[in-house]
């Protein structure tokens, strides 16, 4: 509990962890330790969302999938020129005059 006493570690202080446990577990362990961290990390978020559904009773959320073979028009896949265009048509107001 000290360790929450003084907030979270900055910069050096991450640093100097980095430099500790490159000396103790050597280069070619670390990965090993961080894929290793990383699923018992999501073991326990896994374990912590399925202790709350089940004190909520809110059943778990169907995951669904995007339907293969469509397009989007995003920012992330839409060309740069495209993104904010409008057709010519939507551009200028039409007149009730120009309708006649």
């Amino acid at each position: 509990m000290l360790f929450l006493a003084f907030g979270m570690p900055a910069a050096p202080e991450w640093i100097f962890i980095g430099i500790l446990a490159l000396i103790l577990f050597g280069p070619k362990k670390l990965p090993e330790l961080a894929k290793g961290l990383g699923k018992a990390l999501g073991e326990i978020q896994k374990a912590k969302e399925d202790f709350h559904r089940e004190i909520t009773g809110v059943p778990p959320m169907p995951k669904i999938e995007p339907p293969q073979g469509l397009q989007s028009t995003t920012a992330e896949t839409a060309p740069p020129s495209e993104i904010g265009a409008t057709p010519a048509s939507a551009a200028q107001p039409v007149s009730p005059q120009e309708k006649k």
